[in-house]
């Protein structure tokens, strides 16, 4: 397939910004999902976010890490890390309780946005969308060296509303400024390429539960991509437990920069896989790159 670097600027803008009618309104643009929240209840949830309810969130998914089948002997495993500026720990609260996933930031000419899992953002089964949802750059120990902040717009395909296809898995956040500067210019971003195929040299970058994980820091993994399924990508390596969710997948990374071309996310097929050691991604095709231009015009 042809290789796309997308620029939302290049794409056709779809519709023009839906209103806020409330303080949490959803609106359809084409065939995505949009949903607000009210600023000032986005302030509140960065203080809701305390040390101590940081240090209780859970995994939204429990990834097993009993090796039932076993993961052939090739596999290798991830490697602590010290992290990245442009990927975080991702809490939020759902009818389940405090939770926390994986995102990244993720380049765009409004420069607040955010990628992770759609499932990450919103529940087809409760029919709800997460609430005082938080991004910490490279979080690590508690620690939050670029700050803590609000999520104030979360869009998705109208597909994963609707019944979870797991080929929509995909999902855009965009977080308030602090001190009148936006993430991007903060901490950076990967840039987004869509249409890349089925093999492509990543990196994946992402918070492990700390059961199985215990030191509360990130994890990192190389290796190649293969085609699991026609809008499907899987990656081998062990480790990517529950709370890996919205990992980016990301090729040609810079370890000095600490950043590149986000190419997927672990989402998709099981959610993002049921074992630590197989994870999957949605392929980013067109439909992606159109939600990433929804979820630039609507920020």
């Amino acid at each position: 397939m042809k290789t796309t670097r997308l620029l939302c600027t290049a794409l056709t803008v779809l519709a023009s910004i839906f209103p806020v009618a409330d303080a949490r309104a959803e609106a359809r643009h084409g065939a995505h999902a949009v949903t607000f929240v009210d600023r000032a209840d986005g302030a509140h949830g960065a203080a809701y976010w305390t040390d101590r309810l940081m240090a209780s969130a859970t995994p939204l998914d429990v990834r097993d890490v009993v090796r039932q089948a076993g993961p052939p002997a090739a596999v290798p495993a991830a490697g602590a890390t010290s992290g990245s500026r442009v990927v975080g720990a991702l809490f939020f609260g759902s009818g389940t309780g405090r939770h926390y996933c994986t995102a990244s930031v993720v380049g765009s000419p409004k420069r607040n946005l955010l990628i992770t899992a759609a499932h990450c953002l919103y529940s087809p089964s409760a029919h709800t969308w997460n609430s005082h949802i938080v991004f910490v750059p490279k979080y690590s120990q508690g620690r939050r060296p670029y700050g803590t902040w609000p999520v104030w717009l979360m869009v998705t395909d109208q597909r994963w509303i609707d019944r979870g296809d797991p080929d929509a898995d995909v999902g855009f956040a965009a977080v308030q400024e602090m001190d009148g500067r936006r993430i991007a210019d903060v901490v950076g971003a990967n840039e987004m390429l869509i249409n890349t195929g089925y093999s492509n040299r990543v990196t994946l970058i992402g918070y492990p539960s700390r059961a199985n994980y215990p030191s509360d820091r990130p994890i990192r993994c190389t290796g190649t991509t293969y085609r699991q399924a026609d809008s499907q990508l899987r990656f081998d390596c062990g480790g990517f437990t529950g709370g890996t969710s919205g990992s980016p997948w990301i090729a040609e990374y810079d370890g000095q920069a600490q950043r590149g071309y986000v190419v997927g996310v672990i989402g998709g097929y099981q959610k993002g896989g049921e074992y630590d050691w197989r994870s999957y991604s949605p392929l980013f095709d067109d439909d992606i790159g159109r939600l990433a231009v929804t979820a630039n015009d609507q920020a």
